[in-house]
């Protein structure tokens, strides 16, 4: 496994609160765990509406965070 490090700070209130989302432990089994779930992830991403985006971005930034 490869731990990320984001070369940016979160910022934007709807990636901001993605992100606090995806930290909470009820969510952890939600984790893809190969590369080809998290591509259907991301496709799942992609079907929702364009305005949630953002959030589904950080929501999945926050699935991997390191505390």
């Amino acid at each position: 496994m490869t731990i990320l490090e984001l070369p940016f700070d979160i910022e934007h209130p709807d990636v901001q609160a993605g992100f606090q989302a995806g930290k909470q432990a009820v969510y952890r089994d939600t984790r893809p765990v190969t590369d080809m779930e998290l591509v259907t992830f991301i496709r799942d991403f992609m079907s929702d509406s364009s305005h949630r985006l953002a959030y589904n971005i950080g929501f999945l930034f926050g699935l991997y965070a390191q505390e």
